[in-house]
């Protein structure tokens, strides 16, 4: 379960840095950024719902 936990947060982190780059390119409004924001948000949902059961 750890490797799990471990790939999650790598890819929350890698979600986290596209959407601030996209943002710097395109601004907050952008609908990339938009999406890549909302893709996040369900990555963190997973991992807090994850975290909290163990």
């Amino acid at each position: 379960m750890e490797t799990n936990i471990n790939s999650l947060l790598s890819t929350i982190e890698k979600t986290r840095i596209e959407m601030i780059d996209l943002a710097q390119q395109y601004g907050y409004s952008n609908q990339n950024v938009v999406q890549c924001s909302q893709k996040l948000d369900s990555l963190l949902n997973d991992f807090w719902s994850k975290g909290l059961k163990h």
